[in-house]
């Protein structure tokens, strides 16, 4: 990441997580094996870090109102030359928690707080991402679904 996005965002987080004082900041990173990943196969080179018998569908991020949820991408297998530019989430169904469908990302990093939900709702999302091989954006938009549960 470049020294002036690395700035942005520590003055967004830090911003936020002012203004939602005593409310928690969720990191959630999606790896990549962005040298396989295809359209066809997002669900088996990609994950976020869960325990393998927990499908990307099944994945489930707890959040409080108030919490702010930030995703980033990482490359797998090459950190240093691939990217993984995380530019949206939207709303697939369930309950809204974000207060609109679609969050988009600011260089490559999504950014949303919790506003809306009862304790046990439940989110469907879509994460959309672009990857980028040595700076050559690899073909396709990619998708992965989880969830996101109010506690």
């Amino acid at each position: 990441m470049k020294p002036i996005k690395q700035l942005s965002l520590l003055v967004t987080i830090l911003l936020l997580s002012i203004m939602g004082y005593g409310q928690e900041v969720h990191t959630i990173t999606l790896s990549v094996a962005t040298d396989q990943v295809e359209n066809s196969n997002t669900h088996e080179v990609c994950n976020f870090g869960q325990d393998p018998g927990i499908s990307n569908e099944e994945f489930t991020i707890f959040v409080a109102l108030g919490d702010t949820v930030k995703w980033v991408g990482v490359s797998a297998n090459a950190p240093d030359s691939d990217e993984v530019e995380i530019t949206a989430i939207n709303h697939e169904g369930g309950a809204r928690v974000f207060g609109r469908n679609k969050l988009n990302d600011t260089d490559g990093i999504v950014i949303g707080v919790v506003t809306e939900g009862r304790e046990g709702d439940e989110e469907k999302y879509k994460v959309s991402f672009k990857v980028h091989n040595n700076g050559v954006k690899r073909n396709g938009t990619f998708h992965i679904d989880p969830k996101i549960k109010v506690k």
